[in-house]
């Protein structure tokens, strides 16, 4: 019970002891701008020395005393005195551009849409469900203006969670040698409590960079993860997985899921065709062109491109269902066929401006449905 005073303390106080710090949640705070500080038996430089602490490790906060902190360096567990003006604590992500939104509908089952201007009755662009998170640029009357799966569109406030606090200084992959998922801990200690796991190519937030672990937020979740499981974490100083922007198509942006065990890549999209790997769950994907069947994609691990099923990948920050916008340089129309080839019978004239679901994607065709109608369009006319 004091321990959870301490926090609420320090959630209240903390503004006006550490500059440029928002209110404490986490109750851990790194050292910064000193190579080394002084860990005193009192609030003040008049007491005694009785440690210290180096640059990029971590104190765990206990209390306020005026512009010092009682806590203790997690490096030895000496527990003192440190002057607040060379710590920054961590706390969650800033609510404004460049924060993360993550889909929070009350209802679970229910999808939100993402609009072509600030309006309900606007053009919808494409639904995600609970857990799909976006890049916000911008926030006005309501409505956040954000960038998702390569879209940008508007959200409604009311079912977005979004961080506040501090501001990101950049992002960082998952990445783990064996393929498996890495754990984010509540505290930046080994022995502290597993409060979600992050699967190889999950793209996160970094907000504090410790010696050891970061400070980072992932699909809304504010933790600590070892810094040698992070692009450009580490005593090696990285590692092979490229460190992308948050959630865009052309980045490692799915996994093969635990239900799949194992799935094939397959040379054209049909189960018919030939398989030319096959990839055991949590093998990070690649997911070029996205079908609500089949999707187009490329396997890091490996190098090969190819189709994966759809329904076998967890995807991340992709929509439920993927559309795209028939576009013709003409504005007039594109045609709907029967078959992948020019020489298919023409089934509809979708005009354009049209939004399409994407049925099997990759290729010079895309199978695409339009008003319940299913069939061929050339992807050069999809945008």
């Amino acid at each position: 019970m004091k321990r959870a005073l301490s926090i609420i303390l320090l959630a209240a106080l903390l503004l006006g002891v550490l500059p440029g710090a928002q209110a404490a949640t986490s109750g851990y705070a790194l050292v910064n701008n000193t190579n080394r500080l002084n860990i005193r038996n009192g609030p003040g430089t008049e007491y005694g020395i009785i440690g210290g602490i180096a640059r990029g490790e971590w104190v765990e906060v206990y209390n306020i005393q005026g512009s010092w902190i009682n806590g203790k360096a997690l490096t030895d567990g000496t527990v003192g005195y440190f002057s607040g003006s060379f710590l920054q604590v961590a706390q969650p992500g800033s609510g404004g551009a460049g924060s993360i939104a993550v889909v929070n509908n009350p209802n679970p089952s229910s999808f939100l849409n993402l609009r072509q201007s600030p309006s309900y009755t606007a053009q919808v662009l494409a639904i995600f469900y609970n857990g799909a998170t976006a890049t916000v640029i911008s926030e006005s009357g309501g409505w956040y203006y954000v960038e998702i799966s390569g879209m940008r569109g508007y959200f409604r406030q009311e079912f977005l969670r979004v961080s506040g606090g501090m501001s990101s200084v950049g992002t960082a992959t998952i990445y783990s040698k064996n393929g498996g998922s890495v754990n984010l801990r509540s505290a930046p200690s080994y022995s502290s409590m597993v409060i979600g796991t992050g699967a190889p190519g999950t793209v996160v937030n970094v907000y504090l960079k410790g010696n050891k672990f970061w400070y980072i937020g992932m699909a809304g979740t504010y933790g600590f993860m070892d810094a040698s499981f992070l692009t450009g974490g580490g005593a090696s100083g990285g590692n092979p997985v490229p460190n992308p922007p948050v959630v865009i198509p052309s980045t490692t942006n799915a996994i093969v899921s635990k239900a799949a065990v194992s799935l094939n890549l397959r040379e054209q999209p049909s189960t018919s065709s030939r398989v030319i790997g096959t990839y055991k769950a949590e093998t990070a994907i690649q997911v070029q062109s996205q079908g609500s069947v089949w999707s187009r994609v490329k396997v890091p691990l490996s190098g090969k491109t190819g189709y994966m099923m759809t329904r076998f990948l967890t995807l991340y920050g992709l929509p439920v269902t993927p559309t795209k916008t028939v576009t013709h340089p003409e504005r007039s129309y594109v045609n709907l066929r029967t078959r992948p080839s020019a020489s298919g019978s023409v089934t509809l004239r979708v005009p354009h401006g049209s939004l399409v679901n994407i049925i099997t994607a990759g290729g010079s065709w895309a199978q695409v449905e339009y008003r319940g109608t299913r069939g061929y369009m050339m992807t050069y006319f999809l945008k």
